[in-house]
């Protein structure tokens, strides 16, 4: 029989933990938990979470301030018990401002998941398996040299390092490792969007904090062993992280991934090449391509819409063709949806779960006016970015004319990426752009008038050069009827993609341009894709 316990850390305790203890200042608690625990879920998005290994059964919990501030710390941690083997330890997400560091120790036993924020995740010693999330929070994972684990770790902002001898398997640079320690075996799964993860070596026992007879410590000494464990933490994460600069290994071996069109003298797909087809030449070296899918292989699309004042009138012609458009692709392909006005918004984020994508669709409404084209790109890129894959593509369905075009003058529409800025990033994005252009300049300006044309001109230019930077083209539809059968060409487009991904034979950071070329041993055939890349 299941039970769920909530604890205010009041005076009483359970059966499952050794008494707590508070200080009188109550900015501290400890906790102990006396019964096995299989299966332990931490959460803290406002502070740190420190997790050790030790060689008790038990599990300990210490949460802290650095002063009281107004609340006690007792009463801001949840525990949670589903049943007798798991453990749940929730920081109340409602103390941003006055943060709580967690101190947990753990058997090696346990199956760990770790979720934080903005504060720094770490780990002292290896557990049975490992799933880690931040936000910004970096996070540091200590591993004994005789690890057997395998690895995956993904990061969207930061950097992936490592000072542990490792395998790698197959496509890694500084943002994303898969691979093992060891032997392999034990899972551990790090993802951050913003922050920096790094695998170090753990060897120092004694700083484990290790008791004797662990299932009847006093609570007393195991206050003494988190005390002193925690200090050396602390030390030892500041000294680390000070001296990663110059002795860890970083995975800078960029990775450079390409999506690939290939078409016959008549213009017609080539869809069944195998990567010994393909010669890859980097200013004209050529390059070993490490990585290959072919055009069956499944997609992760990113489907944005313009829902500014322009296209208002079109919305249910614009839902309709999009929901066709989602009929088109593959069961297998991921799709997430995102619309835009003045605002960015998410409408459904990456699934295979189609009916439910074009549910969402049909469940879109106007939104405000304006239109923040290029931070809605850049925030696509972001949304992007969480596939953690390849074979990426943008299909964004849009007029083009960002305020800043329509309304230069005026400072509320300044954007916060400007186009330079954009197509920069999408030099290092691995992902085709499709933009779709929806005529909207004769009904916005007027058939005789010249206000407004200029922009509607440099949108054009823009889309163009997204399209033409990616390896992709720029679709056009006349009027909002057209869309349907525009949604079906660029279906068509982006299922005769072949993805493939090189590390390139000169690695300099010159910030020179890297011009890419793609050939086929194919009589005839032309090959498409993005025309190269600064290498900063």
């Amino acid at each position: 029989m299941s039970f769920v316990i909530r604890v205010l850390l009041i005076a009483a305790s359970l059966s499952t933990s050794l008494p707590l203890s508070a200080s009188a200042d109550d900015a501290t608690f400890t906790r102990v938990f006396n019964e096995p625990i299989r299966v332990v879920f931490i959460e803290n998005q406002a502070g740190p979470i420190d997790v050790r290994t030790w060689p008790s059964s038990t599990v300990s919990v210490k949460a802290s301030r650095i002063e009281n501030m107004g609340a006690r710390v007792e009463s801001e941690v949840i525990f949670e018990q589903p049943d007798r083997e798991t453990l749940k330890v929730i920081a109340n997400p409602d103390s941003l401002f006055r943060p709580i560091t967690l101190t947990i120790h753990v058997p090696s036993s346990v199956q760990l998941s770790v979720k934080g924020g903005s504060q720094r995740v770490s780990l002292r010693g290896s557990v049975s398996s490992l799933a880690v999330e931040t936000d910004s929070g970096n996070v540091a994972l200590y591993l004994p040299e005789q690890t057997n684990t395998e690895l995956s770790l993904r990061t969207i902002r930061g950097v992936v390092e490592s000072r542990m001898p490792l395998s790698i398997f197959g496509p890694s640079d500084s943002r994303r490792l898969d691979g093992k320690i060891g032997k392999g075996g034990s899972p551990l799964i790090a993802r951050s969007q913003r922050g920096n993860i790094s695998l170090l070596p753990y060897s120092d026992a004694q700083s484990a904090g290790q008791i004797v007879d662990g299932e009847k410590t006093a609570v007393t000494n195991v206050e003494k062993s988190l005390t002193s464990a925690t200090s050396k933490l602390d030390t030892a994460l500041a000294s680390d992280h000070e001296g990663a600069g110059e002795n860890a290994i970083k995975l800078e071996a960029r990775l450079v991934n390409l999506n690939v069109k290939v078409a016959d003298a008549n213009g017609r797909t080539v869809p069944a090449l195998k990567k010994e087809n393909f010669v890859v030449l980097e200013d004209g070296v050529q390059q070993d391509v490490t990585y290959f899918e072919p055009v069956t292989a499944p997609l992760n699309v990113v489907l944005l819409l313009d829902l500014s004042g322009s296209t208002e009138h079109k919305i249910k012609l614009m839902k309709k063709a999009a929901q066709k458009f989602i009929d088109s692709l593959q069961p297998a392909d991921r799709i997430a949806v995102a619309a835009f006005s003045r605002r960015f918004s998410v409408i459904a984020n990456f699934t295979t779960d189609h009916k439910l994508i074009k549910d969402r669709i049909e469940n879109i409404k106007n939104r405000h006016s304006g239109t923040a084209y290029y931070d809605a790109m850049w925030a696509a890129l972001d949304l992007l970015d969480e596939a953690n894959a390849t074979r990426k593509a943008i299909v964004v369905l849009t007029d083009g004319v960002d305020n800043s075009l329509s309304n230069p003058d005026e400072a509320e529409y300044d954007p916060k990426h400007g186009f330079n800025e954009l197509v920069a990033r999408t030099e290092e994005a691995d992902a085709t752009i499709y933009p779709i252009y929806l005529d909207t300049e004769y009904e916005t300006i007027g058939a005789g008038g010249r206000r407004g044309h200029d922009a509607y001109v440099t949108a054009r230019k823009q889309l163009q050069a997204l399209a033409d930077q990616t390896g992709a083209i720029m679709f056009k539809a006349e009027k909002a009827e057209d869309l349907e059968g525009v949604y079906q060409q660029v279906a068509s487009e982006l299922h005769s993609l072949y993805s493939m991904a090189y590390a390139p034979k000169v690695m300099r950071k010159d910030g020179k341009w890297r011009k890419i070329s793609v050939a086929v041993d194919l009589p005839g055939a032309k090959s498409r894709t993005k025309r190269g890349y600064f290498a900063r």
